[in-house]
């Protein structure tokens, strides 16, 4: 149940049940102990994660790396790098996964100067990690660093590197699941419908003050480029067919990434624009987009 709550957003509540529990008796585990730390960051509750994390290490509990990996994304996001820095040292044998996390948060706060610090910890562990080089490639297009990307892409196909697999996002209708995958106009069997309901859809939502977050573009292209891009992402695309074919109650996506900052801004308008809940599981977590915030509060 903890871990249920800090996966849906309800960190407050999250918390409560780990109070009662400790007041029953129960004794906390791994698992209890990840899941109030995931809890805490999914709701940016980091002071309370920080006490929550203090008093865990002075518990009887062996906390892993995966306890400190969730405390460093959460000071991470919150912009605490120095503090998740230090954390990630204190490890006896920090792992990539740590390190990619830190590098993680430098790109969400465009610090590229840590970031590129990082990187070369990163390299020097595991020698063209593709996790890292790819991080690395999308910081420089948030800062507008684009011969610095080129470099990087180039670095990577001289690497012979494994593409990262496609945004793609599921909808399931009538008992039957759809899929989608961002850029993919034309596959569907009802493309035409599909597109021109996701032009209403952003038609509507403009009227209501959606702005395309052009940052979300990681290539160096004209602006109307950009929002064409944009308006291909695999969750739009999934949430336009579930509109079309009218599905009752709630609309519920999966999607394999995490879903990014502009896809969040349109699905908060679409859902009071169809006045529907708008379910999305992504790769870290539920959103529930209702006639109001999203569950997650903007902070995931």
């Amino acid at each position: 149940m903890i871990y249920s709550y800090a996966q849906n957003g309800y960190g407050r509540k999250a918390l409560e049940l780990f109070k009662r529990m400790m007041k029953l008796g129960l004794q906390a585990n791994d698992v209890t102990v990840l899941s109030v730390l995931l809890a805490c960051n999914n709701s940016g509750l980091v002071d309370e994660g920080c006490e929550f994390f203090e008093s865990f290490r002075k518990g009887k509990v062996v906390l892993t790396n995966d306890h400190y990996a969730c405390m460093v994304d959460m000071l991470g996001r919150a912009g605490r790098l120095d503090e998740a820095e230090r954390l990630v040292n204190e490890v006896l044998n920090p792992d990539l996964v740590l390190w990619r996390t830190l590098l993680s948060a430098c790109k969400i706060h465009r610090n590229v100067e840590m970031a590129e610090r990082l990187k070369r910890k990163i390299l020097e562990i595991a020698p063209g990690d593709e996790g890292a080089l790819i991080l690395m490639s999308n910081l420089y297009a948030f800062t507008g660093k684009w011969n610095r990307v080129v470099e990087m892409k180039s670095d990577m196909r001289g690497m012979k590197l494994k593409k990262k697999s496609p945004a793609m996002s599921w909808v399931k209708v009538d008992r039957e699941t759809h899929t989608f995958m961002a850029g993919d106009l034309f596959s569907h069997p009802n493309s035409k419908q599909i597109l021109e309901t996701l032009e209403e859809l952003i038609k509507k939502a403009k009227d209501l003050g959606f702005v395309e977050d052009k940052s979300c573009v990681f290539q160096d292209m004209k602006e109307s480029a950009k929002k064409r891009s944009l308006h291909q992402h695999s969750e739009k695309l999934a949430i336009a067919f579930a509109v079309w074919r009218n599905v009752g109650g709630s609309i519920k996506i999966l999607k394999n990434l995490r879903v990014c900052v502009d896809c969040h801004s349109w699905i908060k308008i679409v859902s009071r624009v169809i006045m529907r809940e708008i379910v999305c599981r992504d790769s870290k977590r539920f959103h529930h987009f209702r006639d109001r915030p999203c569950s997650c509060r903007d902070y995931w």
